[in-house]
């Protein structure tokens, strides 16, 4: 159910992202990398903290 609701978030954070600087027409490929692997790094330390 966590996890579940961890997903949800992270895909509303990268939805947001993507269509925020898609609108702004700043779009790029280390700007998209960037907030992948920030919600990568929140998903590991959240699940580490959770198990």
């Amino acid at each position: 159910m966590i996890l579940k609701i961890l997903g949800v978030g992270i895909l509303i954070y990268l939805l947001w992202a993507f269509l925020h600087h898609k609108r702004k027409k700043s779009l790029t490929l280390p700007i998209l990398l960037e907030y992948v692997l920030t919600a990568a790094l929140a998903l590991v330390l959240i699940f580490g903290v959770i198990f």
